[in-house]
């Protein structure tokens, strides 16, 4: 019997794990992905070193939904920063002083004299075709002004570790490191410290930017974020609810802002800042980077082969579709079924003893048993409730999805057929 109650039921959405991010790719052999940029909507890159084997290079053409391995012919470089400067050139920086190019959109890759074999370059940028800037470790910058040909040294006066370079303009450019931020308003012929607060004098300050000329952020270790909004002059140190070390920070636009790091960890800002809340990522792996092609549609590297890929912002809305609140937890098969390429499920979560809400859980799964998205992990209010799951990025077969609740489980079969 169904209890009905004489109020409108309301759901107050949080953010706290309804999202909807799914594994794009997963590279073999295993690699440890670097860093992934895409210069438009379609044209995407990836990196990895891949020890024993050539390919550490991945290109796509079609917004991921082939990549292609490509070579620069080593072996054993680890691959990290990457920059377009058109969607045929592009620039990858690696260790051992490495910067590859390509002209021809990755049929080639050749390398560029730095003049070092030992640093490891983390961070490079282009701020035309011609002027270009890279940093790395041991407190090393080097600049080019023919397209990459060639690299002369600039003087940084420090011997920190650098992880990360953002250019404004020609002139105006912030490198990030191990505890330091330093800022140069004359294209890279001195530098000044931010005095940007740390922690430790192991903090590495992993990626740095700047969404105008005054407003920059970057992501730090513990959790921590930092963000100016005077040109480096002061810091703010943001709370973002967790203690991971962030690897990756990406804004869309000046209020909304995406960060990854340890854990799977993904965190969420839509006030520039103010506050920030979860994404599930449905992975524990380590995020290394992402990056978006538009406000909906984002990437996210992994340390274990994956690429993660979310076309709604990450964000999966769960509807209130009755205001009868039912007796017992149903999960219902999801329609249209088989279905190309999103289908929907609705599920009904009853009143407790105490009229609270219910922890609610809703996976889904490919046929190994591998855990593919995280539709709902949150609290819910007794109703009936529908969710979308879009699959256009997954493989025709068969999926389970399973609901979870307290001591209430459930799993459907669904087919996915393109």
């Amino acid at each position: 019997m169904k209890k009905s109650f004489s109020i409108i039921l309301l759901l107050f959405i949080s953010y706290t794990t309804l999202s909807q991010w799914s594994i794009n790719v997963t590279f073999t052999p295993a690699q440890s992905l670097q860093s992934v940029r895409f210069y438009d909507a379609n044209t995407g890159l990836c990196t990895a070193p891949v020890y024993g084997n050539q390919f550490n290079i991945h290109r796509t053409t079609n917004a991921g939904l082939n990549w292609v391995n490509q070579t620069a012919g080593y072996t054993g470089i680890r691959f990290m920063s990457i920059w377009f400067v058109s969607a045929d050139t592009a620039f990858i920086s690696g260790n051992n002083g490495i910067i590859v190019k390509t002209v021809n959109a990755g049929q080639n890759w050749i390398t560029m004299p730095t003049g070092d074999t030992t640093t490891q370059i983390w961070g490079i940028q282009f701020v035309n075709s011609f002027t270009g800037f890279a940093c790395g470790s041991m407190g090393r910058i080097i600049k080019s002004t023919d397209r990459g040909l060639t690299w002369f040294p600039l003087s940084s006066g420090v011997q920190n570790a650098f992880s990360s370079i953002f250019f404004r303009n020609e002139q105006t450019g912030y490198i990030s490191g191990s505890a330091i931020v330093l800022k140069t308003t004359n294209a890279g012929t001195t530098w000044t410290n931010c005095n940007a607060p740390y922690f430790s004098g192991f903090e590495n300050f992993r990626q740095i930017i700047f969404l105008d000329d005054n407003t920059g952020y970057f992501a730090s270790d513990a959790g921590r974020i930092v963000k100016t909004t005077n040109a480096g002059g002061n810091w703010t140190l943001l709370t973002t609810g967790t203690t991971e070390s962030m690897f990756g920070i990406y804004f869309i636009n000046m209020n909304t802002g995406y960060a990854c790091g340890n854990a799977g960890k993904i965190i969420v800002t839509t006030d520039a800042g103010a506050t920030w809340f979860p994404q599930a990522s449905g992975t524990t792996d380590i995020l290394t980077s992402v990056w978006f092609t538009s406000a909906t549609t984002g990437y996210i590297s992994t340390w274990f082969s994956k690429i993660l890929k979310t076309t709604n912002g990450g964000f999966v809305f769960v509807e209130p579709i009755s205001s009868e609140v039912p007796d017992k937890f149903s999960l219902e098969q999801n329609y249209p079924n088989p279905f190309n390429p999103s289908t929907k499920i609705k599920f009904a979560v009853p009143s407790d003893v105490r009229s609270e809400k219910s922890n609610v859980k809703l996976v889904v799964y490919d046929v190994l048993g591998n855990e593919i998205t995280t539709l709902v992990n949150e609290k819910l209010a007794p109703g009936t409730y529908e969710v979308t799951w879009d699959a256009a990025n997954h493989p025709s077969g068969v999926y389970f999805y399973q609901l979870k609740a307290g001591d209430f489980s459930e799993t459907k079969r669904m087919t996915l057929v393109k």
